[in-house]
């Protein structure tokens, strides 16, 4: 039977036989034959191979001093397949002469160096005593390492020469530490230290030696370092040596069951370098910066630079690269603290944490960040160590460097001194950040954080989202512009009073959070056990504009240490200045609920004396180890208004518009608008509202005003156009609403002519008005605000004109009186609009008639649900296209079709004034009793109204001289003039009666009274006449009756003697 040749990673002996190559020249007969053990025969210059699932040991003896300098290279190849694809080297024992230094000439007596067959060599040597294991991956096929011995000396330890590895060879399909898909599931820490024949099993992989790292070194972190068991499936299968394996088992399930992390990317190799890669769009890729040879031993002499880029930028986006690492098992880069632990004592004192700075410098191996794609950009961060989760780095811009540095010379030390095994180097995540590309959130230069914020609107504005280097200064410049110029109204006002132009902007500050982390490594419990003012991280509000930094160095400088500007001329102060641990003015509630929190008070906030501020951010330490976060919201509190102040406050809302005082060379229409300064507003913490437009014409004028656009919030409200009289109304909820008023004549009450209020885009617009007389006011008003009412959506636009009115209208229309009767066709017919005024005298009402048909009726003080149409209440038809409307002092408006004031239809209009039907007749009455009347679209006809003054009709009890003349079916009392005066006044002619109206009752009360006696007399004296009259007349009838009588008697005793 032919005998199988023998693999690649085995010696065939003389007589045949197959024996690892690890056994040639081991001092052991292993062949039988001595084939392996020749004369002279050495491990060095050879080349090992292995088998996947087997782990093989080297030692190198000590040379003999005649073979002083000693020179040794073994070269492990992994040839794939069974004999895998990488190479784990193991150093069990390590002492080679002595470590002096990591930087200069300090393996004097000689050294190792591993180098990889198809890379550029980089020198790096160990040397001196090694601590335990230190294991060491290859990135290719081929691995080489160089022992070079230029003194043999001896001291009480020993020799200076010890070298004894274990080598394996793994398939890259199982290198998921380093590579990615990693599958999460529990495993128990196991290794196998059986031996087979001369040959050690302690294939040790990765995956049991993490396991080891993860069960025992994390018990000893803090919680918040504690990671999962994301590598613990490690790199290799089972070992397995002649046949027998050693199986993994569990006695506890699986947590972490079908999820499988993905392959990493580790990045493209630059051409020519050892270990420089360029990553690119890792927001698609699962990104890791890695050290070489992770996770074994990194080399030495070594500088890596990693370029990470984001090419492909959602428009209107801007890239922000992310490096971090959560898990601080992943991270260690040697430090000096762990390579001076020499006893135990110093072992269990040993807590593993990132170094930063200047702490790398001594053993100077150390990962440097830059904030761009050079080495001349700015440094953000700089750490070594490990064992501790990695803060954040994020650049400024789609770019971002990494370097990674190690010194020439170094000895294996452990990376944790309490474990057996744990990793070397260090894993980074890379992410992507998007933000918006016009926003204040990333510098747009490296070396100068500014940003320049303008404009006339409000806005959040946060620290920024990348990064800080130390010694940082971000300025804020916040500047309210002018978009439009200043009224013509305005600019005359300040030519008047020679005053300087105010600014027309304010901004106003209100500070929702600042957060200044504590010192890296402290907690937020052990920094409050110190608490005190710390302002290495601060952030000052200027009032005022500073392009330049403050002279005022110092943290604590104060209000009156202004510092001097190119700009401001010692007009900039300090407003406040937030530092950890202090308590300045904030409206932090804000930052919990933004949208259901009550607005921020002046009291919590800032306000500016001008329209510039300066917010400046400065920090001594990178924000990566100490995090300085603000968030503040910022508005420019707009105080420009069209039109003049009615007061002496030109910031007032209330605004006059006065004819002589407007441009009118342009012929155009002048504009105004709703106020736009946000402390009217539910938003700046106003409930209500009132801002009034006065339009004051000159004599002869009429005011015309037109309603472009209008929006008054999110109440559910809209007004419709009357038709017929083309007047707006509101309908639904009228909390915010604009209404037009006419004051008719000078001196008198206005009246309301137009109600507006538009929050669902049905409103109809525009809304024209022209008035009849020459003052007109614009009501803006808005109740029970919220803090989402504010200038975005509240609002009004319009334009007004003063026009020339009709020159020959000179008739005075303003009544008063007891009583009167208005001719509404009477006079030319241009001046029948202009309305009527009646006026009552105080404490009296009027009653107004108007022989005509009711259309409609409108309360603003009671309105109209939403949906509600615009309709007669008639059904009979109107046949002229005329209109009177009836307003009372209150606002309510009548609406009535006029009839001929001769017909004979019997509809008439009753009109009282306003508060004549209040209940309690004791109040006060707030509206005036007048009554305004319009006769629109006149024509000609009969058409009269007709008023009646008159009083409440006291209680039961008064005295009837308090109301001698009444209406009854009013139940009114009134004048005693209007009694009997040939026209009827009440409705049921009660002023007209006979018994007002009888001339003999109107005589005085003596000759009433008189008369009344001459009169009882001489009835006594006609009814005793009548009575003897009467009483004499019976006494005759009474005798003549008596001879009658009598003589019937006889008459029949006659006949009665004839018969017999």
């Amino acid at each position: 039977m032919q005998q199988q040749p023998c693999s690649i990673s085995e010696l065939t002996c003389s007589n045949g036989k197959c024996v690892p190559l690890n056994k040639y020249c081991d001092n052991v007969n292993d062949c039988g034959d001595s084939s392996d053990e020749p004369r002279f025969c050495t491990k060095c210059n050879r080349t090992y191979h292995g088998t996947i699932g087997l782990t093989y040991n080297l030692e190198l003896h000590r040379p003999k001093e005649d073979k002083i300098p000693y020179v040794c290279l073994l070269t492990f190849t992994a040839s794939g397949g069974i004999h895998g694809d990488l190479i784990q080297i193991t150093i069990d024992s390590f002492t080679i002469g002595k470590f002096t230094s990591y930087t200069q000439d300090g393996c004097p007596d000689g050294y190792l160096q591993i180098s990889e067959q198809s890379r550029i060599s980089v020198g790096g040597m160990w040397c001196g005593n090694g601590w335990g294991p230190s294991i060491i991956y290859s990135e290719t096929r081929t691995l080489v390492l160089a022992v070079k011995l230029f003194k043999l000396s001896r001291d009480s330890e020993g020799y200076n020469f010890d070298f004894r590895i274990k080598y394996k060879v793994l398939p890259k399909d199982k290198a998921v530490v380093r590579y990615g898909g990693i599958k999460y599931e529990e495993i128990i820490p196991w290794s196998d230290s059986k031996e087979i024949g001369s040959q050690s099993s302690d294939a040790m992989n990765v995956t049991a030696y993490l396991e080891h790292f993860y069960g025992n070194y994390n018990q000893k972190l803090d919680k918040q370092f504690y990671h999962d068991r994301s590598i613990s499936t490690g790199y290799a299968s089972n070992s397995h040596v002649s046949g027998r394996k050693t199986e993994l088992t569990t006695g506890r399930s699986n947590r972490y069951t079908n999820y499988t992390e993905p392959k990493y990317y580790l990045g493209d190799l630059i051409p020519g370098t050892y270990c420089s890669r360029i990553f690119s769009d890792c927001d698609k890729k699962a990104c890791r910066l890695q050290s070489p040879n992770f996770p074994g031993v990194y080399p030495r002499n070594l500088t890596c630079y990693y370029a990470v880029r984001q090419h492909e930028v959602p428009p209107g986006k801007h890239a922000l690269i992310i490096m971090r690492q959560p898990k601080g098992n992943l991270i260690w880069i040697n430090s000096e603290t762990q390579a001076t632990i020499k006893s135990k004592s110093d072992k269990d004192k040993f807590v593993p944490k990132i170094h930063t700075w200047d702490e790398c410098d001594n053993v100077q191996d150390y990962v440097t960040v830059y904030d761009g794609y050079t080495t001349r950009d700015p440094i953000i961060m700089k750490f070594c160590g490990g064992g501790q989760a990695l803060p954040a780095s994020i650049s400024s811009g789609p770019e971002l460097l990494v370097e990674f540095t190690t010194s020439p010379f170094g000895t294996f030390t452990k990376p944790h001194p309490n474990n057996i095994n744990s990793l070397n180097g260090f894993q980074l995540e890379i992410d992507v950040r998007f933000v918006e590309q016009k926003s204040p959130t990333y510098a747009k230069n490296k070396r100068n954080c500014e940003f320049w914020i303008r404009g006339t609107g409000h806005g959040i504005l946060e620290s920024p989202q990348h990064s800080l280097p130390p010694n940082s200064t971000c300025l804020y410049h916040l500047q309210g512009t002018e978009t439009a110029s200043r009224s013509y109204e305005q600019m005359q006002l300040l030519r008047r009073g020679n005053s300087p132009l105010p600014s027309r902007f304010k901004v106003w500050i209100s500070v929702y959070k600042f957060e200044y982390g504590p010192k890296y490594g402290l907690t937020d419990e052990n920094a409050l056990l110190t608490q005190h003012e710390d302002c290495t991280g601060i952030l000052r509000i200027w009032d005022g504009p500073m392009r330049e930094l403050p002279h005022c160095k110092d943290a604590d400088c104060t209000r009156e240490e202004k510092p001097y500007s190119k700009y401001s001329q010692n007009q900039t102060h300090l407003m406040t200045r937030f530092c950890r641990g202090s308590i300045p003015r904030s409206c932090d509630h804000f930052a919990t609920n933004e949208s259901l929190a009550r607005p921020c008070t002046l009291m919590e906030s800032f306000v500016s004396s001008s329209d510039f501020v300066t917010l400046e951010l400065r920090n001594t330490e990178t924000t990566v180890l100490r995090p300085l976060n603000f968030k503040l919201k910022y508005e420019f509190v707009d105080n420009m208004q069209d039109g003049l102040p009615i007061g002496n406050n030109e910031y007032d809302c209330n605004r006059k518009f006065i004819s002589l005082a407007v441009d009118n060379r342009r012929g155009e229409p002048g504009i105004f608008r709703g106020v736009k300064n946000i402390f009217y507003f539910g938003r700046g913490g106003k409930v209500n509202m009132s801002c009034i437009y006065r339009f004051e014409g000159q004599r002869g004028e009429r005011v015309r005003i037109v309603i472009n656009r209008i929006s008054t919030g999110n109440r559910t409200c809209q007004s419709k156009i009357d038709k017929d009289i083309n007047r707006s109304y509101c309908f639904g909820n009228s909390n915010a609403k604009l209404q037009i008023m006419e004051r008719p004549w000078h001196e008198s009450i206005l009246f309301p002519r137009s109600c507006i209020c538009n929050t669902t885009n049905t409103s109809e617009l525009p809304v024209i008005f022209t008035s009849t007389s020459r003052e007109v006011e614009v009501h803006f008003t808005a109740i029970n605000m919220t803090p989402f009412d504010d200038p975005d959506n509240m609002f009004f636009e319009g334009t007004y004109e003063f026009l020339p009115g009709p020159k020959h209208c000179k008739e005075v229309r303003r009544r008063n009186g007891p009583s009167g009767l208005i001719d509404l066709a009477s006079g030319e017919i241009e001046c029948r609009d202009r309305p009527w005024l009646i006026e009552a005298k105080p404490g009296h009402f009027l009653y107004l008639r108007l022989k005509g048909l009711y259309l409609r009726r409108f309360n603003p003080n009671a309105p109209q649900p939403f949906n509600t149409s615009i309709r007669n209440d008639t059904p009979m038809r109107c046949d002229t296209k005329g209109r009177v409307i009836i307003t009372t002092g209150d606002g309510v408006s009548i609406t009535a079709c006029p009839l001929d004031h001769d017909t004979s239809h019997r509809h008439v209009v009753e009109v009282f004034s306003a508060g004549w039907n209040r209940r309690n007749i004791y109040e006060d009455n707030k509206f005036s009793p007048v009554i305004s009347v319009e006769y629109l679209e006149p024509v000609d006809g009969n058409f009269a109204v007709t008023w009646l003054e008159m009083q409440r009709r006291l209680p039961e009890g008064m005295p009837l001289e308090e109301c001698q003349y009444q209406c009854p079916e009013l139940n009114a009392c009134v004048n005693s003039t209007i009694m009997c005066d040939g026209e009827i006044h009440c409705p049921s002619g009660a002023d007209e009666s006979f018994t007002h109206c009888s001339a003999l009752l109107k005589l005085p009360t003596e000759i009433l009274a008189a008369l009344f006696v001459l009169m009882l007399v001489l009835c006594c004296g006609c009814s005793a006449y009548i009575y003897r009259k009467i009483k004499r007349k019976c006494r005759r009838t009474s005798v003549l009756q008596q001879r009658l009588k009598s003589l019937s008697s006889m008459d029949t005793a006659v006949f009665d003697e004839k018969e017999n």
